[in-house]
């Protein structure tokens, strides 16, 4: 149970990581892939996935018995365990019909309520915390348990399979974690996780300048498998491009960010392989992924999934609408209808040529922000500045407008007393990360900035908008 103690204590471990060196770096990084390894490759995460693959066989009607007995399982669960249900009568699930009995759950609900929506069955020490931001940049608190990670392992696993992957597959990863310090201005910019044959890459080092290095490095690491968010590999893919070089790698799996078609078309020239994109959240609600025919599919064993409107009426066929969720694994905390704020729609009318019966879906997904771009050169994508928003909890939502070419504001809309001293928090980490090139200022305001169609970036260029702005009619983009 040491990952439990690493993620408690993990800012104090990345202050320690940072100032080591190289080699040492290494070993740390390794030593941690070893801990998630037995997690991640246990004989329980194995058997699991063989069962997973038996689903693939499911007829509709299979995966909606069992969808509904997952049902009736968790729900009976929540309201034994969940201090947040437990004293709210209710007489249990017959039919999918008898969810509608229920309240849909909203994101802030939930924020504002977190201790009441963990279990009591599950002690304190075998929860794993994390947090999450969602759509609107407003952090949020999870736990989940080692046997969540083990399932969503497998459920991973069972994706890789699809791309014709094994499990322990060398891989080039391209998310979140700060491997690198901030300030290092040399290579490495990456460093290796022995246990699971994998070569981490920061995301906060990319750059015209950097460029050269990290693709020097790619091409040494041809034919492995690449995973990482859409706008950080585009950003390479960006560079690789325009080098008028190809650098080809097995495969490419995305997840974290919408996955554009011209982003997918980049990616997939530039390192030569197909790209299996995937959705989910860190609430562990449900997942949808890609099938080796370009399909999205449900996965029917993480959650069952309602495509609602405005007033929690399920959507006509084709139409768009919200994702609620209600998950079947997290059973240190249970969410039943949970509206995280992301939408789809439901694809019908046809069966997927991979022979899946999975249900079909297209997440549209309302986060759309841009590229964060430095005078210096340096480039941060949007997930690279959501890794500050982590363990903020008293903002509703936070987004970083750069409005001037050195300068970027953290605009935060509050949802307590606490929320300016978080934002303070978190201008000063921005401050950190882009240097003494770019000035930081911060302000609060009464609403998110919202573009046509609810989208809500986290990342607003002010600059490219003032740009499009002044071109004389007619000119050419």
């Amino acid at each position: 149970m040491l990952e439990p103690l690493v993620r408690a204590n993990i800012s104090r471990l990345q202050k320690l990581y940072d100032h080591c060196p190289a080699p040492a770096r290494t070993l740390i990084t390794s030593a941690r892939g070893w801990l998630l390894s037995n997690i991640r490759y246990s004989a329980k995460t194995f058997r699991y996935l063989e069962e997973l693959r038996q689903h693939e066989k499911w007829s509709g009607e299979e995966i909606a018995t069992f969808q509904l007995k997952e049902l009736q399982k968790i729900v009976t669960h929540a309201w034994a365990a969940v201090p947040y249900y437990k004293d709210d009568p209710f007489t249990g699930i017959r039919s999918f019909d008898d969810l509608n009995r229920l309240p849909v759950l909203d994101r802030e609900t939930v924020r504002n309520n977190h201790q009441e929506f963990l279990s009591t069955s599950v002690p304190e020490h075998r929860r794993i915390r994390a947090g999450t931001t969602g759509t609107t940049g407003g952090n949020l608190k999870v736990a989940y348990t080692e046997e969540l990670a083990s399932a969503n392992w497998a459920i991973l696993l069972r994706q890789w399979a699809w791309a014709g992957v094994s499990a322990l597959s060398p891989r080039v990863t391209l998310f979140g974690a700060k491997i690198v310090p901030a300030h290092q201005d040399e290579p490495p910019y990456w460093t290796s996780n022995f246990t699971e044959r994998q070569i981490l890459m920061s995301i906060f080092h990319l750059s015209p300048k950097t460029a050269p290095d990290y693709l020097q490095f790619l091409q040494s690491q041809q034919g492995s498998v690449v995973e990482g968010f859409p706008s950080v590999l585009s950003i390479l893919a960006d560079f690789v491009l325009h080098r008028g070089l190809t650098i080809p790698m097995r495969v490419v799996f995305t997840s974290g960010e919408p996955l554009y078609p011209w982003i997918r078309e980049k990616i997939e020239t530039a390192f030569q392989g197909k790209v299996f994109d995937s959705y989910g959240m860190t609430e562990y609600c449900g997942a949808i992924q890609q099938c080796a025919r370009g399909q999205m599919h449900l996965i029917p064993e993480f959650g069952f999934l309602e495509i609602l409107d405005e007033h929690n009426q399920a959507v006509r066929e084709g139409e768009e609408g919200f994702f609620v969720w209600t998950g079947f694994l997290n059973r240190a905390m249970p969410l039943i209808r949970y509206r995280i704020g992301d939408r789809g729609r439901w694809q019908t009318g046809k069966s997927c040529a991979c022979g899946l019966a999975f249900p079909l879906v297209i997440p549209t997904i309302t986060r759309e922000s841009d590229v964060l771009r430095c005078v210096d050169g340096r480039l941060f994508s949007p997930r690279a500045l959501n890794q500050l928003l982590k363990e903020a909890t008293s903002l509703r939502s936070c987004q970083f407008v750069h409005d001037r070419p050195e300068r970027v504001i953290v605009r935060a809309v509050s949802s307590n007393a606490k929320g300016p001293e978080e934002m303070m928090q978190i201008r000063g980490k921005l401050e950190q990360l882009l240097g003494p090139s770019m000035r930081v200022t911060a302000e609060i305001a009464s609403q998110p900035v919202v573009l046509a169609g609810g989208k809500i970036p986290l990342i607003i260029n002010r600059l490219k908008q003032q740009n499009l702005s002044e071109r004389p009619r007619g000119a050419t983009l």
